[in-house]
């Protein structure tokens, strides 16, 4: 995640949040965020994921917890 902090919100401003996919290639996505506040732009930048099995992330969970 790469995200830039723009300007701060005042407390009980109503915030809105954005994600666009931008990339996908193979099992990796790249997203565009940004966020606003009432009044302007507060953040931005991209976060990147990679699809995963749940199956097999469940079962890595499942080993380490009996270490």
């Amino acid at each position: 995640m790469a995200v830039r902090h723009l300007a701060a919100t005042p407390v009980g401003q109503t915030i809105d949040a954005d994600a666009e996919v931008i990339k996908a290639a193979g099992k990796r996505i790249e997203f565009k965020v940004s966020v606003r506040d009432e009044i302007e732009e507060i953040g931005n930048g991209t976060h990147q994921r990679t699809v995963i099995s749940l199956q097999s992330f469940n079962e890595r969970l499942a080993t380490k917890r009996t270490r």
